[in-house]
């Protein structure tokens, strides 16, 4: 089998495995539009699971080994404290997230821009551009109105972010297949 051979095979599945997750992501993304706040604490709620799963999954690894040492016992406690903060108050979890997002969109709109160079032969650059400027617009709205509008900006922004991500996974998809 010959590298151009096996080259047009893993393009074929890329496309079809990048329209799929285009349409769950555009998808996700409708939902955090048009119910920001349930997107929101339920975005909230599943980081608070996911910290308490990785501090019960640390606690027991620590114990099954034998680790009696107080410092290696801190990590699980931070996550544990975490998690129930992110679990018990929602409120601090929120403006923590909406803090957090202002960072992801700078740092994904300095990505978005690296990636519309990198994939410029593929005819989707013009959508990374767009996804780099609404990314930075957004991280500087958060900023702006923090911490009073975080249960608000965070679903609508994430599902923006989200969509438009779909949408320039789907174009790419389209144009890797056809080439």
């Amino acid at each position: 089998m010959g590298m151009k051979m096996i080259e047009e095979i893993w393009l074929d599945r890329f496309s079809k495995n990048t329209k799929t997750a285009a349409m769950i992501m555009m998808l996700l993304g409708a939902a955090g539009i048009l119910l920001p706040q349930f997107f929101t604490l339920a975005l909230s709620y599943f980081i608070g699971w996911l910290l308490l799963f990785a501090a019960l999954t640390q606690a027991y690894t620590l114990y099954h080994y034998k680790k009696s040492a107080a410092m290696a016992w801190l990590r699980p406690a931070a996550n544990l404290l975490i998690s129930l903060v992110f679990l018990l108050n929602p409120s601090i979890a929120i403006a923590t997230l909406g803090l957090l997002l202002a960072f992801y969109f700078f740092m994904d709109a300095f990505a978005s821009l690296f990636l519309a160079d990198l994939f410029k032969v593929h005819g989707s650059r013009v959508w990374g551009i767009v996804n780099a400027v609404l990314s930075f617009m957004l991280g500087v709205l958060i900023l702006i109105s923090w911490p009073m509008s975080s249960a608000l900006l965070v679903g609508i922004f994430i599902g923006i972010t989200l969509f438009f991500d779909g949408l320039r996974l789907l174009f790419l998809s389209k144009n890797i297949g056809r080439k």
